[in-house]
């Protein structure tokens, strides 16, 4: 999967609204309302954008199947369950992003790299629950404030 990532620092064009959503993640409330009002189908491609990674490739290091994708496309957005989950994912991507400077290829392998703070699992492993994700989360705040144990 890292060698499908997109070298370089360089992010190409991300929509006015994917931004906005992702900075809006300190209004928890303008947040739930968008994801109960359906976060758009495109959010995930965007996603793709922003790590460097095809939408077959994120598919695969969020474990987010084919056939769901398709559904979300087909609708044109994401029921509240899966835009929970998807946005809350995003967040830990973009700080795991935040955290490597910008450059994607160093974040894809953080994420594919086991890690004894997680018990030995790599991060994108636990990207699959609300409390992986937390724990994620919670590394990468640990790792940029020096905290050791």
């Amino acid at each position: 999967m890292i060698d499908q990532v997109e070298e370089g620092l360089h992010i190409p064009y991300l929509s006015s609204a994917f931004l906005s959503m992702l900075d809006a993640r300190s209004d928890w409330l303008t947040i739930s309302t968008l994801i109960r009002e359906g976060i758009p189908s495109s959010f995930f491609d965007e996603l793709g954008l922003l790590v460097g990674l095809s939408p077959a490739a994120l598919g695969r290091l969020l474990k987010i199947k084919a056939s769901k994708r398709l559904r979300w496309d087909k609708a044109g957005f994401l029921n509240p369950t899966d835009g929970d989950y998807l946005y809350r994912q995003a967040i830990a991507l973009n700080n795991a992003l935040g955290l490597f400077e910008g450059n994607r290829l160093a974040t894809c392998e953080w994420l594919t790299s086991p890690a004894a703070a997680l018990g030995h699992k790599t991060p994108a492993e636990l990207l699959s629950t609300f409390v992986g994700i937390d724990l994620v989360e919670a590394f990468i705040w640990r790792i940029e404030h020096g905290v050791t144990a």
